[in-house]
């Protein structure tokens, strides 16, 4: 595996010569034309903190015409008490070009996470929570164990876990 990084992105390219990019958007609007780009020169994309509440998701799915995306919105709880007070938050999406459609499946979507399934390789994108906090850290746990258990009944070979982990290793 070949693995190149680059400015709020990690590149991989499998033997198999499957490319893979993860990329935090900070915003559907700031991140909408490297999105693009991304998209054009890859074949699967992750992408994190989209701010898209679900009545917004689908934009995601006007990005790219040769590509299907798997998305969730972080604001479901938030938007549902009423107006959404402070800035959009979250929201993690992975886009697949169309030609692997038929051996892709959404296995979970998540507000902190998307797994899907392609053949023998499972692909996890994540955008978890940052701080030092117990509560945080509480979270963070849970996220990990709930990924955990989403991938443990499946078939697979390979993993791929990708996104924005907001922690210091």
């Amino acid at each position: 595996m070949q693995v190149l990084y680059r400015t709020n992105r990690l590149v991989m390219e499998q033997e198999s010569g499957l490319s893979c990019v993860t990329f935090n958007m900070h915003g559907f609007r700031q991140g909408h034309d490297y999105l693009v780009d991304l998209c054009s020169d890859h074949d699967v994309v992750l992408i994190q903190e989209h701010w898209l509440a679900p009545f917004d998701l689908y934009k995601l799915d006007n990005v790219c015409n040769n590509m299907i995306c798997f998305n969730s919105s972080a604001m479901d709880q938030a938007i549902s008490h009423g107006c959404l007070r402070g800035r959009p938050f979250g929201g993690v999406a992975i886009y697949v070009k169309q030609n692997l459609a038929p051996c892709t499946r959404l296995i979970k979507a998540a507000d902190r996470y998307i797994i899907i399934q392609m053949n023998d390789t499972v692909i996890v994108n994540a955008y978890l929570p940052c701080g030092n906090d117990n509560s945080v850290q509480v979270c963070y746990m849970e996220c990990l164990a709930n990924i955990t258990n989403d991938i443990s009944e499946l078939d697979f070979h390979h993993v791929i876990f990708g996104g924005d982990l907001n922690t210091d290793f």
